[in-house]
Order: C-alpha cells, then structure tokens, then sequence
C-alpha cells in the first residue's frame, strides 16, 4: 500500500473507520442520567470512586467494586469522603484484602490520600471538581491531588460523555489503545505519550472520540498475541495487518 508515501491518507481512513464504530456503550453509571445538569453529591462521589479503581482490572469488575464500597462496606453514608477518612490511613491499609476493592494494594490506598483531599479542598463533594469547569481545569484539578494521568484524561472523557463538562479531552492511553495505534501506524504497540498524541493528529477536534473504538478494538480482535486482523474493520489500512498477512 506504501504506507510511508501515504500516511496522511492512512491516518484519514483510520480516523474515519474508527469515528464511524464510535457505538456508545460506555456505562458510566449513574451519572449518566444527569445530562446537562448538576448530579447529586452521592452520585459524584460514588462515580469517582469507581473512576479511580478503573486500572488494570475488568471494568466490569472494579465498578462493582466501587459501589459495592460505598453501599455495602460503607452504608450508603452522605458524605462517603468522611467516612473512608474516619480511620487512620494506616487502618485503611489494613482493609486491603478484607474489602479487596483491587488487586493492587496501591489503588486501594490512595483512596483514602484522595478522600483526604476531596474533603478539604471540595467539601467532601467530587462533583465541585467539575462543575462549572472546562474539560482543561477539570484534568488539571484532577492531576493535582494525585488521580494519576491516564485515569484523569478517562475522568474528563466521561463527564464529557455524561455532558457534565464542556470541551475535549485526550484519549486514556491504556495497553488497549497503546496497543492498537502502534500496530496501525508502526507495526508494534506504543508507549503513551506517542499514542495521546496520535489521537490527536487523527482527530484533532475531540481525539477523547476516538477512545472507545480504540479500546474495543483491542480489547476484542487486536489481542497480545495472535490478534484477529481477519475480522478488524482497521486491517486494509494497518501496518501491522500488512507486515503480518
């Protein structure tokens, strides 16, 4: 195909292929039913808490996970920063395997250094974060008290999704989309400052748009290995399919 004297026309089919099986199918939980308007405190928080625990681990997994902290562990309580807080942090380690939210003690632990931080620069509230705030303040906020860069731009990526926020944001440069923009372009995965900024070349009004094709892709046909290119809508136009017929 001569992908090297063709690489514009490259990144414009695969841009296209991938806004056009932009299915949404993200569930976003609860927040996604206040569309347009200010979400309940309880609802901010418990949202957060699962964005937070959302690495490494099925999705599916560690939203049920987050919610079942919030109503189950912890009794639904009204101000759910406060009560992970109540204990000491060293008590709060101590809960890893009991409550056994994640399989890295790390993403447990940092809940409670968050909650910390929820509580005394938004009064126990996640929703004030966001609200009123552009997409760019919103990530910035949420880098500062330590949400971490990848899950921070899925944070922003949602509220848009949610119409919580107004503005763009990045893709969440996981293993998935690492994965799949490297192959497309280059044969072989990324890392993801490269990847982050693919996305922005392939869709430089919104590249957050491209984040769930992408991840889909990966996580469904572009495997670690053995990777189904057969049935993948991105195959006439990806390096690694050619390199690999």
């Amino acid at each position: 195909m001569g992908f090297e004297a063709n690489r514009d026309e490259q990144m414009r089919k695969i841009a296209a292929l991938l806004l056009e099986n932009r299915v949404r199918t993200e569930d976003w939980g609860e927040i996604s039913k206040f569309a347009d308007k200010p979400c309940p405190k309880k609802v901010a928080n418990k949202f957060l808490i699962c964005c937070l625990l959302d690495y490494q681990m099925r999705w599916e997994v560690v939203w049920r996970n987050g919610c079942r902290l919030v109503t189950e562990i912890l009794g639904d309580p009204e101000d759910v920063w406060a009560a992970i807080t109540s204990v000491s942090q060293e008590e709060w380690r101590s809960k890893f395997k009991e409550y056994y939210l994640h399989r890295f003690p790390n993403a447990h632990n940092r809940l409670w250094r968050i909650g910390r931080e929820i509580r005394n620069r938004y009064d126990g509230d996640a929703s004030k974060v966001w609200q009123g705030r552009e997409s760019a303040e919103v990530l910035f906020r949420l880098l500062d008290f330590g949400a971490g860069e990848q899950i921070s731009r899925m944070i922003v990526g949602a509220l848009h999704d949610c119409r919580q926020i107004k503005g763009t944001g990045d893709v969440k440069a996981d293993v998935h989309v690492c994965r799949v923009l490297g192959r497309a372009f280059s044969g072989r995965p990324t890392n993801e400052a490269a990847a982050i900024e693919q996305a922005r070349q392939l869709n430089q009004s919104d590249p957050w748009q491209l984040d769930w094709p992408l991840w889909n892709v990966g996580n469904s046909l572009c495997h670690p290995k053995s990777p189904d290119c057969p049935k993948c809508y991105l195959a006439p136009y990806c390096t690694y399919a050619h390199e690999h017929p």
